[in-house]
């Protein structure tokens, strides 16, 4: 039995190294013999192996994690489409194009249409109106919950790699099912902190009781409290925008005095599972 438990520790901690090497190297070759290398197994099995740890094979996933940053690319950057595709591993713009529209539903040039920026003068203050229609925040007392968690460090962006690591590992200790809950806890302003002195949190719900006596996660609790949150309905890149409103025109005109705890975002659906224009992300605020 002991002999068992330290070989599937074994392969989790390889495929932990291989989300790591994704993440780290998105514009490069990440075929399966690379990351069969990766993972110091034969490539015969790693991918099999893989499919049983994470729930998907490692094709999919590597394609999510580059189209991902790729979408990040064109809301936060003004790379040309080229460009883009170099950065996440694409030969070429044409093959790019057509992974994206498949999987946003949108060409690349839409997609970033759409989600521009514009550019107002700081003389003319945006309109309450135009983001009171957008965002509808609700009150209310939020439970204390008790959370495991991994630490990400660096561009928000990024923390699906911590998440990646995060299911995987709980979920070989049976500690994920249908009331699991997922949070994100953001510490800093990424555009006041330097990228890479970022720090946030991957977490999810946990029964304490559950735990084994032994584990590699952090213990965290979200206090008891008021809090106001907004729900927002779109791709992970775009969330600057509600918390841009919320800490610049919301909060500001309320009556509520903010705590001492960072803001934290609840993921309610899976992007596994839903296009990610119908992603659905909480934004939480504690509050007096």
């Amino acid at each position: 039995m002991t002999h068992k438990l330290v070989t599937k520790n074994q392969y989790e901690q390889r495929l932990l190294g291989v989300i790591d090497y994704i993440y780290e190297h998105v514009d490069g070759e990440l075929d399966v013999n690379a990351l069969a290398d990766v993972a110091c197994m034969s490539s015969y099995h790693f991918h099999r192996i893989y499919r049983e740890f994470a729930g998907e094979t490692i094709n999919i996933t590597v394609r999510r994690m580059r189209l991902l940053k790729a979408a990040a690319y064109l809301v936060r950057s003004e790379l040309t489409q080229q460009q883009i595709a170099k950065h996440v591993g694409y030969g070429s713009v044409e093959a790019f194009n057509r992974a994206f529209t498949k999987h946003y539903k949108e060409t690349p040039n839409q997609y970033r249409a759409a989600r521009a920026v514009k550019q107002v003068t700081v003389l003319y203050p945006k309109s309450n109106k135009e983001y009171t229609t957008m965002y509808q925040v609700e009150q209310q007392n939020t439970p204390q919950l008790s959370l495991i968690a991994l630490e990400h460090k660096g561009d928000y962006m990024q923390i699906g790699q911590a998440f990646e690591k995060l299911s995987l590992m709980a979920g070989k200790l049976d500690l994920i099912n249908d009331k699991t809950r997922y949070f994100g806890v953001y510490y800093d302003d990424p555009k006041t902190v330097e990228t890479e002195k970022l720090t946030s949190k991957a977490c999810i719900t946990v029964d304490l009781n559950t735990l084994p006596e032994q584990h590699e996660f952090e213990v965290m609790n979200i206090p008891a409290s008021n809090s106001v949150s907004l729900l927002f309905k779109g791709d992970y890149p775009e969330l600057e925008k509600p918390y841009e409103w919320l800490f610049g025109e919301y909060l500001p005109n309320s009556d509520f005095q903010l705590k001492d705890f960072p803001p934290f975002e609840e993921y309610l659906n899976d992007l596994r599972e839903v296009t990610p224009q119908n992603l659905l992300t909480r934004i939480y605020c504690l509050v007096d």
